[in-house]
């Protein structure tokens, strides 16, 4: 890994999309359907940025994801909530988690800074954030319940953008 920038565009974008209404909801949804958070939030980041996500990640990102975000989500489901021996040991680890995510998203700036160049052209925003998604799809075949998280997200997305969240 090279020098990382933690504190990066992408992260601080996150932070603020994470927190706005349903898309926390939506992104958890997802997760537990096999999708990634960071593609998630990496495609709607450019889609308000006017760029086409082309999907590509580096294999560092991957790598990360797999090794340490995935590890410190699976140690952190196992441990079962409100257990008072255990409470502080999965808070813990959830701050890790969270921290590891952090780094996730600085590795996925550093490649995304680094490789995407493809403007979107013309493309309405709810389409490219609809689009991007597509584009961060763990596969090709989309159920009609992930098609409607989606569809939600690209809302979440415009309204976001616009700052008309919760309206």
């Amino acid at each position: 890994m090279t020098e990382l920038e933690p504190d990066n565009p992408l992260w601080r974008f996150a932070i603020a999309f994470w927190a706005s209404p349903g898309t926390e909801t939506a992104c958890l949804d997802l997760q537990r359907k096999g999708w990634s958070v960071t593609r998630i939030l990496s495609a709607c980041w450019l889609a308000i940025s006017g760029q086409k996500y082309i999907g590509n990640e580096a294999d560092t990102v991957t790598e990360w994801r797999t090794h340490v975000t995935e590890s410190l989500r699976s140690a952190r489901t196992f441990i079962p909530r409100n257990q008072p021996g255990t409470k502080s040991l999965r808070e813990s680890i959830a701050r890790s988690e969270l921290e590891a995510e952090r780094i996730e998203l600085a590795l996925t700036y550093q490649s995304l800074a680094e490789t995407q160049q493809e403007n979107a052209g013309m493309h309405g925003l709810e389409q490219l954030a609809r689009t991007n998604l597509n584009g961060a799809a763990p596969k090709a075949a989309l159920d009609p319940d992930t098609g409607r998280l989606l569809d939600a997200l690209a809302r979440h997305v415009v309204a976001f953008s616009t700052g008309k969240q919760g309206a």
